[in-house]
């Protein structure tokens, strides 16, 4: 039997296998040169200071220009009711009328009286300038006239209050009032609520912060629809503050275009407050939440190049979606961990996965940041 071919093939399998170890253990000796370093890999982001306005979120209450209680001033019953619940009516439309035939009968015995003794002036004045007529017949007719006159213009007043009309272009309230009934003098008939181009939103600040000036902007969101921004301008401040709240009123102009809001409707009113100033912003994911505060990670490159994490503690200012101010602790330039900062520790090596950036605040103004 021939052992030839076994023996060979024993010795090339016992050479692999002694390789294998040798190349294993050149590994292990190397990565024990190298030394066993631990790393994380971030994103990164320089930062900087930029400008920033701070507000405050208080509420505010939708007020029409125009509003009015419709009020009968005389008693009586209605005859005719032009008013339509949630219609609208416009500028000198009739909206009522209470019963006044007795008033329409004596006006116009009044102005048939009046077109009689106005005739009987123009001959006494005529008879007068060719001296046939004395000076104290000419004014007692006269005197007469006038006292017609007002009694014309007494009776139409009584009219007009029994015939009311719209004072301006409003939507009607809701009412249940009907042709036949007894109304008594200043019955509450129906709310008017003016349409014009614009409202007004009224709010109130408390006396600790600046009084707004004149044409401030501030901006509006809908309870139902915060997403929506709606921008009104101080338009008048109260002359003095609540003596029960301290707190100054004022009214902002809403120049409604295609936006829908009704009388009373309560929003809420971001409102600047102090002045603008240079702050540094950062992402509030590059944050660290520790048992001693809050804290970010610098990134710094030593002597060979290598970069390593260094934990310091900031203070939090106002935060606006995405972004946080930075009140303390972090001054422009420095390069910080952002996203994966929560993968470090202080001292451990940093790989950068990204291209360094800048924050911006034109960031809080995406449609992706949320509130």
């Amino acid at each position: 039997m021939n052992f030839i071919p076994w023996i060979t093939t024993t010795g090339i399998l016992a050479i692999l296998i002694a390789g294998s170890f040798a190349v294993k253990s050149n590994i292990i000796d190397a990565r024990s040169n190298i030394g066993n370093e631990q790393s994380a890999n971030v994103e990164a982001m320089y930062v900087e200071k930029v400008a920033h306005q701070s507000h405050i979120d208080i509420s505010g209450i939708v007020k029409a220009p125009k509003t009015l209680s419709l009020i009968n001033e005389s008693a009586g019953k209605v005859t005719k009711l032009y008013l339509q619940s949630g219609g609208i009516t416009y500028a000198g439309d009739t909206l009522i009328e209470i019963e006044h035939e007795e008033e329409k009968a004596q006006l116009q015995i009044a102005k048939s009286r009046f077109e009689l003794q106005n005739t009987t002036v123009k001959r006494y004045k005529s008879l007068y300038n060719s001296n046939k007529l004395s000076a104290q017949q000419l004014d007692e007719s006269t005197a007469l006239l006038a006292q017609y006159q007002a009694e014309i213009n007494l009776l139409s007043a009584k009219i007009a209050k029994k015939v009311i009309t719209a004072p301006f272009t409003a939507r009607v309230g809701i009412h249940d009032l009907q042709v036949g009934q007894f109304l008594p003098a200043n019955t509450n008939l129906t709310q008017l609520i003016g349409i014009e181009k614009y409202m007004w939103v009224d709010f109130s600040l408390p006396q600790t912060y600046t009084e707004l000036a004149i044409n401030t902007p501030v901006v509006l969101t809908l309870l139902d629809d915060t997403q929506t921004e709606i921008i009104a301008q101080v338009a008048s401040v109260a002359p003095e503050m609540s003596k029960h709240s301290r707190q100054l009123k004022y009214r902002a102009k809403i120049t409604l275009g295609n936006t829908k809001l009704n009388s009373n409707q309560l929003v809420k009113i971001k409102v600047p407050i102090g002045n603008k100033k240079e702050v540094v912003a950062i992402p509030y994911l590059a944050v660290i939440k520790g048992k001693l505060g809050n804290y970010v990670y610098l990134l710094n490159k030593d002597e060979e190049g290598k970069t390593y994490a260094k934990r310091t503690q900031v203070e939090l200012g106002e935060r606006i979606g995405d972004l946080v101010m930075i009140t303390n602790g972090l001054t422009s330039g420095a390069l910080i961990a952002s996203h994966g900062a929560f993968k470090l520790r202080d001292g451990l090596r940093a790989y950068l996965l990204n291209s360094e950036r800048t924050v911006a605040m034109e960031d809080t103004l995406s449609p992706k940041v949320s509130l």
